[in-house]
C-alpha cells in the first residue's frame, strides 16, 4: 500500500482529524506531511486533537456563562415585539394577495363582457 492510501485509511479511522479541516484549522497537505513523518504515532495527533478540544471546551463554557446572563423577562419582551412585527408582516402580505385576487377577478369579468360584446 502507497502512503497516500495509508493516508486515507488513517483518516477514515481518525475522522476529528476531517473535522480539523473542515474548520479550517489546518490543511490536509500538513496533514499528509506530519504523517509522512511521523506515521500513525499516536502522541504527535493526540497533541494535535488535544489543542483543538480545549477550544471547543472552552467556547461551551464560554456559551453557558452567556447563558446564565440572559435577562428573561427581557427575552419574553422581546420575543413579544417580534410577534407583534411578524404578525404586522403577515397582514401585509395577506393583505396584497387579496387586491391582487380582487384584479384578476376584476380583468376575468370585463374579459367576459368584451366577449358578451364582440359577439
Amino acid at each position: 500500500m502507497d502512503k497516500k492510501e495509508a493516508f486515507k485509511n488513517f483518516l477514515k479511522r481518525n475522522k476529528d482529524l476531517s473535522k480539523l479541516v473542515n474548520e479550517g484549522k489546518t490543511t490536509y497537505q500538513k496533514l499528509f506531511e506530519t504523517f509522512d513523518i511521523y506515521g500513525e504515532e499516536k502522541s504527535v495527533w493526540d497533541d494535535l486533537l488535544k489543542g483543538t478540544k480545549k477550544e471547543s471546551s472552552s467556547n461551551f463554557k464560554d456559551i453557558l456563562s452567556n447563558l446564565k446572563n440572559i435577562d428573561l423577562d427581557k427575552l419574553e419582551e422581546n420575543v413579544g415585539s417580534l410577534e407583534k412585527a411578524l404578525g404586522f408582516l403577515e397582514e401585509i402580505i395577506s393583505s396584497r394577495s387579496e387586491k391582487k385576487e380582487e384584479k384578476k377577478e376584476k380583468r376575468a369579468k370585463s374579459t367576459e363582457i368584451e366577449r358578451f360584446f364582440d359577439d
